[in-house]
């Protein structure tokens, strides 16, 4: 059921929320003046944008690509493009219009596309979110108006969608976002058009009155590789959202009360090889049923509670098969619906993920006793209830999200006896984030925390921890026109639990407490907790045709996060720096040519030298649009304290590496890539390969690739016992 702390918030933000006062809002000619009413963090007077609300008695918008209904002719059009490549900041060279409408259920918009060449519109058939070599129009909202959340909605000529949520001002993007939208499209005599219909549902706005939002538009006409954008910001900017256009004409927006109900009922076949002809529990196919509920409701319009019982995950994606030989856990993305609305509000800037939403619903980690008979194991901790407010209030963004997972049991069959084994205990997951923006998103402060709570009540599950703590705390800065940022955080933790659950946290790949040669880390078999801490400042700067960054870190030993989080390595102290040059306007070989290099430092807190490494990478874009990159790395001998896996220190020798490859026009029927490597030590082992991508795609639905490799190598380090 809805964990009773999440409601009391959410009912509590929503009062809050309704008492709020309408914000005034400048009239667009006050906003164009230089006054420096509204304008960007970054210094810059914004573009303006228009909407219109669909009067009561006109007709209703069908969206069919046609755009013939009369009120869209009375609808302020928005214009005058320019190109961020080829010719960056040259006005574009086809014409593009955009209307936006709404209602008090949807936004409306129409893109007229004008083409000079209709038979050089290119179309391809993709699923929904995938790439493809094809013309393209986007429509971003910030309906925030944060300067650092975003909406993006796509569409390319063959009505294959995209939409993606973009956080952060563009440093982070999540195409799992998957909202309700409707969009049409039509190809015609003067170019093509689009039509969208977004529901208001699938957005998050204030309560105000009037509101200013932000929108941008983007088009690219594949055939030229040029790409527009209606405010415009050159590719040496920093920023996404903080660039875009004012979005002005929003006013008497519903106070979304919004409440989805989804109930579902799923029955299965499996079939599955038995192993044996008397398994008792798989005879070659078995049946399963299940039953649950989703439940979304809009607290306002910009705070949304999601509540799930039992959900329904099995429409997803499945994970991709791997074989994974490693000492560190394969990291998978999340595809769940009710984990990934809201997801970008759980980003925390560390080195580590504290949040992996893969932890809630994970298969179970114990392992039943066969007694020499046969096992039915559960595949996953079923969710018996879970609840997530997430979204903003005035300047605050909110996340809360508290689930619970069943206890699971695996059914075992000895010789006729039936037992049950507890594999997976009851679980309770809470996790928190709060973080307040000023300066129109330039500067932030952070809260992050995490709890996780284990009911062990039995001897065969002591190896898991009863409880897991995590907080933090982190910053941003960006000052001098948003060329500047830094950045910070500092997190500690606690996990606790029976001494074989830290004994075994003690060994995990990510510390190797027993190592024979460890001095801070002492191996303490009797301890009952394990606590540690992690902090980052980075100061960079990430405008303009140079950019530079210098980022410190250190994660104490005790540090542990894997309870809610995801994390491969502590017991680290790194430093960091990087210099990179960009040429963003065409010369007389390159459209586009980067250069870049950078150096890693790192060594434990034994004192060790675990890394030490130089790269430098080369890349460009020729003017006929083939393409080529270069790169380097070299690096002198260091030693491995995870080499050997708990055993002793182990030298990594001295080596470099060398590659690049090149590739032809990727707008072409087809289109290549080829390229190689060679590595060599300071012991004499080597490696060279050889590696190409050929993609052919004869018809706009069909795309045929082909990766052929060879490698060859001689190492002379090879694997005794640990």
């Amino acid at each position: 059921m809805l964990p009773i702390g999440v409601l009391a918030l959410a009912v509590a933000l929503q009062q809050a929320s309704a008492s709020q006062q309408p914000t005034p809002v400048p009239a667009p000619e006050a906003v164009a003046a230089d006054t420096r009413t509204m304008r960007h963090a970054n210094g810059r007077t914004p573009a303006l944008a228009f909407a219109m609300r669909v009067p009561t008695n006109a007709s209703r918008i069908s969206v069919d690509g046609r755009l013939d209904e009369p009120i869209w002719a009375r609808t302020r059009v928005m214009t005058n493009f320019s190109q961020t490549a080829p010719s960056e900041g040259s006005p574009a060279t086809e014409r593009t219009e955009v209307r936006i409408l709404y209602d008090d259920e949807a936004l409306y918009v129409a893109a007229r596309l004008f083409d000079s060449d209709v038979a050089g519109i290119r179309s391809q058939l993709a699923r929904r979110d995938a790439p493809t070599e094809a013309d393209l129009f986007e429509v971003a909202f910030d309906s925030y108006h944060d300067h650092n959340t975003s909406f993006v909605f796509g569409v390319n000529p063959s009505g294959a969608k995209r939409d993606r949520l973009v956080g952060n001002d563009g440093l982070s993007s999540d195409d799992g976002w998957d909202p309700v939208w409707t969009v049409a499209t039509r190809i015609d005599s003067v170019g093509w058009t689009a039509e969208f219909r977004i529901p208001l549902s699938q957005l998050r706005y204030s309560t105000a009155r009037s509101q200013v939002w932000g929108v941008n538009f983007f088009r690219r006409i594949h055939r030229k590789a040029e790409t527009t954008v209606f405010a415009y910001s050159s590719t040496s900017d920093r920023g996404y959202s903080s660039f875009f256009a004012h979005l002005h004409g929003i006013e008497n927006l519903p106070r979304s009360r919004r409440l989805e109900l989804a109930p579902y009922g799923v029955t299965k076949q499996e079939r599955i090889d038995p192993g044996a002809a008397n398994n008792p529990f798989n005879d070659g196919s078995r049946q399963k049923w299940s039953a649950g509920l989703d439940a979304k409701y809009g607290v306002t319009s910009g705070l949304t509670l999601d509540a799930t019982i039992n959900p329904d995950f099995g429409q997803v994606d499945a994970d991709p098969a791997f074989v994974n030989l490693t000492a560190f856990e394969q990291f998978l993305s999340e595809r769940r619906p009710f984990f990934v609305e809201g997801g970008d509000i759980f980003n925390f800037n560390t080195t580590s993920q504290l949040f992996y939403s893969r932890r809630i619903g994970r298969a179970p980690q114990g392992v039943a006793d066969s007694r020499g008979g046969f096992v039915d194991q559960p595949d996953h901790a079923e969710i018996a209830g879970a609840g997530k407010l997430s979204g903003h209030v005035g300047p605050w963004s909110v996340g809360i999200l508290d689930a619970t997972t069943s206890a699971a049991h695996a059914e075992i069959d000895s010789s006729g006896r039936r037992f049950k084994d507890e594999v997976e205990p009851l679980t309770n997951y809470f996790v928190g984030r709060l973080r307040r923006d000023w300066r129109g998103g330039a500067d932030q402060l952070g809260f992050f925390t995490t709890a996780v709570n284990r009911a062990i009540d039995t001897p065969a599950l002591d190896f898991l921890r009863t409880s897991a703590y995590v907080g933090g705390v982190d910053f941003g800065h960006r000052f001098a026109g948003n060329q500047y940022n830094l950045t910070g955080s500092f997190v500690t933790s606690r996990i606790a639990g029976d001494t074989l659950s830290i004994q075994l946290a003690q060994q995990a790949s990510s510390r190797y407490y027993q190592r024979p040669d460890a001095k801070t880390n002492r191996y303490r078999p009797l301890a009952t907790s394990l606590d540690g801490w992690s902090g980052m400042v980075n100061l960079g700067k990430e405008a303009g045709v140079y950019q530079f960054g210098l980022t410190g870190s250190a994660t104490s030993p005790g540090f542990e996060v894997n309870d809610a989080g995801f994390q491969t390595s502590a017991d680290d102290i790194e430093f960091f720096a990087f210099g990179n040059r960009r040429w963003t306007t065409p010369g007389r070989v390159f459209k586009y040519a980067f250069a870049g290099n950078n150096v890693r430092y790192a060594r434990n807190f034994d004192g060790v030298r675990d890394a030490v490494q130089y790269n430098v990478n080369l890349s460009g874009i020729f003017l006929n649009n083939w393409n080529a990159d270069a790169h380097f790395s070299i690096a002198p001998r260091v030693q491995s304290p995870v080499l050997t896996r708990g055993g002793p220190l182990a030298a990594k020798p001295a080596f470099w590496n060398v590659s690049g490859g090149a590739g032809t026009d990727t707008r072409r029927i087809l289109a290549t890539y080829e390229g190689a490597y060679y590595s060599h030590n300071e012991i004499g082992g080597w490696g060279a390969g050889w590696f190409a991508s050929i993609d052919m795609r004869p018809t706009q639905a069909v795309t045929v690739s082909v990766q052929p490799s060879y490698s060859v190598s001689d190492s002379k380090v090879q694997y005794i016992t640990s």
